[in-house]
């Protein structure tokens, strides 16, 4: 993906850490849900982060911030799975938060309990590399917790903006000859997670639900030339939606119409895609390649 990526240093202090992982849980599951637990000298059951993500699967987060010489290791993963059977109501997934950087060997450890169904839940591991991901794809929690930095880096609005933007438009409903299209479904709703995208500047997988990236909605950018080019290509992915709708039940009765109707499907994209990269090219960005 063609977004700039910033190394951001770990917190110094346990609360501004668990504090930022509060704020990545936000992104991932129901915001609503997402909660810091308990309190100092309470019983947390090894948990500081609770969460319930989208399919109503209860995660539960325990925050572990390592220093220099500090590791993760096995024994402290089975203690605070231990502790967090005790957790109610009953964990689907526990996850350990690290300020530690990647540890395959680790990784193998936890693979292994979870293949064996060692506890009732699965364990993940986050550490710093994947956290620091996390908070270069969510300009909500850049802003939250790495403002200085971000402002550090020049990393505007529209930058992230554009990034976002390339990132909703380099899928196979953009991509691929519409004569190959095989799931109507998935097109549409790449369509319509796209419409959602320029609207709200939220770009969420459509299988997991979880958000894929995000960026301040396009009325908050100060740039009127970039907003301008924005609309236009608003109202050409809204032009292709609606063709859609009119078409889809006919592809449905009669098959054979999709490749009549592939060419118009082609060239709408075409031109769509054709204004997209000499936005990318002008900044930098790898063009999106398409099929047809």
């Amino acid at each position: 993906m063609n977004q700039v990526q910033i190394y951001m240093p770990p917190p110094l202090n346990w609360q501004d850490f668990e504090t930022l992982i509060e704020e990545i849980a936000k992104t991932k599951y129901s915001p609503d849900s997402v909660q810091s637990y308990g309190g100092q000298g309470q019983a947390q059951h090894g948990i500081d982060v609770y969460a319930v993500d989208h399919y109503g699967k209860h995660i539960g987060i325990q925050c572990k911030q390592t220093k220099q010489k500090e590791k993760i290791t096995e024994g402290i993963i089975t203690t605070e799975a231990k502790k967090a059977n005790s957790f109610l109501p009953a964990l689907s997934l526990l996850i350990i938060a690290t300020t530690q950087n990647t540890d395959a060997k680790l990784q193998n450890v936890i693979n292994i309990i979870n293949q064996n169904n060692t506890y009732n839940f699965k364990i993940q591991i986050w550490f710093w590399d994947d956290i620091n991901r996390d908070i270069n794809r969510s300009f909500s929690v850049m802003y939250s917790c790495y403002k200085e930095f971000q402002n550090q880096f020049g990393i505007s609005e529209t930058k992230n903006h554009l990034n976002i933007l390339r990132l909703a438009f380099d899928r196979p409903a953009f991509k691929d000859d519409f004569l190959h299209e095989r799931n109507y479904d998935d097109f549409e709703q790449a369509l319509a997670s796209t419409k959602q995208m320029l609207k709200t500047g939220f770009l969420f997988d459509r299988w997991s639900k979880s958000m894929i990236a995000n960026c301040v909605p396009i009325e908050m950018i100060g740039d009127p030339e970039y907003k301008e080019v924005i609309d236009k290509i608003e109202k050409k992915v809204e032009k292709i939606y609606q063709m859609y709708l009119r078409d889809k039940r006919k592809f449905i009765q009669e098959p054979q119409l999709r490749e009549d109707c592939a060419g118009k499907y082609n060239i709408q994209r075409r031109e769509l895609i054709k204004i997209l990269n000499k936005m990318f090219e002008s900044k930098g960005l790898n063009p999106i390649v398409i099929s047809y």
